[in-house]
């Protein structure tokens, strides 16, 4: 009989699609299904046990193909039993979404979500089949989808198993080495645990490599190696084989294997991280030629001499020992002060062994940098092993794991970045290939941080998070450069973070503050290494300014002539975000960007305007470290200093911008620049805010279109007294007074003065100026400011 005609049949390739979906978890039906199907009918297990038969029969020779098959629509039935069963796998996955390591657990939500989608497509294909050869390619798909959802419930599973082997092998590693150092095991015991430990990263890594690998794929999730080497572990017995292309760390994952032109390599008659011995001795020999050299390098070495009198708890010293290091270092490379060298290297040694235990990864990325720097200047050995176990083993699973941590574009990968690189040069000089892959994944790693800082100088986390970067990379970039003959990666120019620096900030040199920042100067260590490397003698004066009101050790070393310092000049910082106006005394800006990350705060369009010696509009700054969810998406808009009714813009009435809008910032003349808030006012055809700053007076010009009215608010933040007039307000602060006029107000507005719900960032009280405008649909208005 045709498998077209009357009595309809099954071929054996839907048949055997059938079986092969059983081998992938004994699929059912779902009773109670809620999903996008329809449930299965009563007679489901007759139609299975036909089908069986069938196939029995057809495959023995007994019957011909087809010749007394089931019909179409048993065929359908079968195959949406596979339907159902492939997303009733898919829905026992997210289980293991949140108990994974954010991107392997986004990687299984991406694949249940795909899986999903694609399982549907083919469902559609199955309703809308009406021939045996549309049966037959959708039997094929459906198989295809049965294993791919098997495969994501079955390597989600196995992902969750191998972050509980992770644990097992840092505990195993971690307690030998404890027991090793207290003498209770032989080295040989111990190198023996520290080798199949090795070993066994490798298995680890490649496994999370090979199940990650099979996700969203129709291929049968792959077997855990590494189960096969627990016992050999546990017993420190045995052979644990390591896999090819990867570098293992005990106590930690391994990393893939990278060539020996990354092996970083310090110089071995002196120090490497950030300075050099010829570096540190030339202060000395400036210090006798000039005599302003000569008082600050005196200042320097008593500070050093002072810092060495302290004695500190372990807690103390944590909090302490990223500023320490330096000063005491200065004293002895630059001082030959013996004291301050053994006061370096006990420290040192109390921080490492103490371990980062009950630390968060970002503190203990700035101990491991600030220790390893104080390895190298000393020379301290002997703690090579407790450094790779301990500190380095988390690190490298941050890596392995993808951590955003460690692989996003934010201050915090350029931090823990940069300590995994110095620490890999100073403590892995004899274990070479780990040395390099650890450089090699740093280096990468690093990248997006560095490109949010170099695209065009500033970074959409704000000047706070720029300072607080600056030292990790300076060191980097410095280090870098006395462990490699030739630089294995290239690194972007510092010369734009310079030109930042320079051009960013007002006429009492702070830059206007942003997202999560405080109104404080600029770091120096980036653009004084920058001026160094490219002997720059206009950066050179700037850092000369910073230095002046604040001596560093680093700037000491890294001092190159200096210029005439340049007048400030206005520019626009697309990538960051923001446009910068200057005039001698007087410097407007104009905030565009994107609320995207997890510092920013819903400020686009907001203005700040220095002049007559103070910052008339106010960013409120941040919330205190402590504070409970502030970091959190769901929580941090509860607090009024990241919303948008904290800044100088325009919004609708009582609603904070929406989580990543993008506001494109740029310069229309000489002395303007403008900002599309099209994205954050939803709806408007037009939203345009251009500033023109002039001798004169700023002018703050808004011009809105929108299909339906909606009640807006423009408003100013300041630490000033208000006083108000019709249309217009008048700011005092310290005997000075500006006065900002409206026009173009549309009928029906009320401007107020209202007490801010929070203080300033130095603790003043806030004063919001609010315009506020009933069902707006169509605004030119204009503030001019002078």
């Amino acid at each position: 009989m045709s498998p077209t005609s009357g009595r309809e049949g099954i071929s054996m390739h839907s048949q055997a699609g059938s079986s092969q979906s059983s081998r992938h978890g004994g699929r059912r039906a779902i009773s109670g299904w809620s999903g996008p199907f329809r449930r299965v009918g009563s007679n489901s297990l007759g139609v299975r046990l036909v089908l069986v038969i069938v196939f029995a029969l057809t495959a023995s020779g007994l019957i011909a193909p087809h010749a007394s098959a089931a019909t179409l629509s048993a065929q359908r039935e079968t195959l949406r039993q596979e339907q159902y069963a492939a997303a009733n796998d898919y829905k026992a996955s997210r289980e293991y979404i949140s108990q994974l390591p954010r991107a392997n657990g986004l990687a299984v939500k991406s694949a249940i979500a795909s899986g999903l989608a694609s399982l549907e497509v083919v469902g559609d294909e199955l309703t809308a089949a009406a021939t045996q050869l549309a049966f037959d390619s959708v039997s094929a798909k459906m198989n295809a989808e049965a294993l791919r959802a098997a495969t994501v419930k079955r390597s989600g599973r196995q992902l969750v198993v191998l972050r509980d082997l992770r644990v097992q092998h840092q505990t195993i590693v971690t307690k030998a080495l404890a027991r090793y150092r207290a003498g209770l095991i032989s080295g040989t015991e111990y190198r023996g645990t520290s080798a199949r430990a090795r070993a066994f990263s490798t298995q680890w890594s490649a496994d999370v490599a090979s199940q990650l690998g099979a996700l969203g794929r129709s291929v049968a999730s792959p077997d855990l190696r590494s189960l096969s080497y627990v016992k050999e572990l546990e017993t420190n017995s045995g052979v644990i084989p390591s896999v090819s292309g990867w570098v293992g760390f005990p106590g930690g994952c391994a990393l893939p294997s990278a060539a020996s032109t990354f092996k970083p390599v310090l110089p071995a008659n002196g120090p490497g991280v950030a300075t050099t011995r010829q570096l540190a001795s030339k202060p000395a020999v400036r210090a006798a030629n000039d005599p302003a050299t000569k008082a600050v390098h005196g200042q320097l070495l008593r500070s050093a001499a002072n810092e060495s009198k302290l004695v500190l708890t372990l807690g103390q010293l944590r909090a302490a020992y990223v500023v320490r290091v330096p000063r005491l270092g200065y004293g002895w490379l630059s001082g030959d002060d013996t004291t301050a060298r053994n006061v370096l290297a006990a420290d040192a040694k109390k921080i490492l062994e103490a371990g980062p235990e009950n630390m968060t990864t970002l503190a203990s990325s700035h101990l491991l940098m600030a220790a390893s720097t104080a390895a190298d200047w000393v020379k301290l050995t002997g703690l090579d092993e407790v450094v790779l176990v301990r500190w380095l083993g988390p690190q490298t699973c941050l890596l392995a794991d993808r951590d955003t941590f460690i692989k996003s574009p934010t201050n915090l990968a350029a931090i823990h970045n940069a300590a995994n690189f110095v620490a890999a040069a100073v403590f892995l000089k004899n274990s070479p290939a780990q040395a390099a892959a650890l450089a090699k994944e740093s280096l990468v790693s690093v990248q997006p941080a560095l490109r949010m800082i170099t695209t065009d100088g500033g970074t959409q986390e704000g000047p706070g998070y720029w300072t607080y970067q600056s030292r990790a990379i300076a060191v980097l970039y410095a280090t870098m450069r006395n462990a490699y003959t030739t630089q294995p990666i290239a690194m972007p120019s510092l010369s734009k973070v310079s030109a930042y620096a320079m051009n960013s900030t007002g006429p009492d040199g702070r830059p206007t503050p942003f997202a999560d920042a405080l109104p404080n100067e600029l770091s120096a260590l980036m653009p004084a290494w920058d001026a160094y490397r490219r002997k720059d003698p206009t950066v050179a004066a700037w850092v000369a300014g910073r230095f002046a009101q604040k001596p560093d050790a680093y700037l000491m070393w890294w001092w190159t002539p200096q210029g005439t310092l340049p007048a400030k000049s206005s520019a626009i910082y697309p990538h960051t975000g923001l446009a910068v106006l200057q005039l001698p005394g007087s410097t407007a800006t104009l905030k565009g960007g994107a609320n995207v990350l997890p510092h920013s705060h819903r400020d686009l369009g907001t203005v700040s305007f220095f002049r007559r010696g103070i910052q008339w509009a106010v960013d409120p700054g941040t919330m205190p470290n402590t504070t409970p969810g502030y970091y959190s998406a769901d929580q941090r808009l509860t607090y009024w200093k990241p919303g948008t009714s904290a800044h100088s813009t325009i919004s609708f009435t009582g609603e904070n911008q929406p989580a990543g809008a993008l506001a494109t910032v740029k310069r229309v003349a000489t002395s303007a620049a403008s900002v599309d808030l099209r994205q954050a006012l939803p709806g408007t055809s037009t939203a345009t805010r251009t500033i023109t700053h002039g001798t004169t007076s700023m002018v703050i010009k808004d011009v809105i279109r929108a299909n339906s009215a909606k009640d807006m608010t423009w408003q100013w933040v300041t630490d000033a007294s208000v006083s108000l007039g019709h249309n217009r307000a008048v700011l005092r602060r310290d005997g000075r007074a500006i006065t900002i006029a409206l026009s173009g107000v549309p009928a029906g507005s009320t401007l107020s003065a209202v007490r801010a719900p929070d203080v300033g960032p130095d603790g003043k009280v806030l004063t919001i100026l609010k315009l506020a405008m009933p069902r707006v649909d169509s605004l030119d208005l204009t503030a001019r400011v002078f």
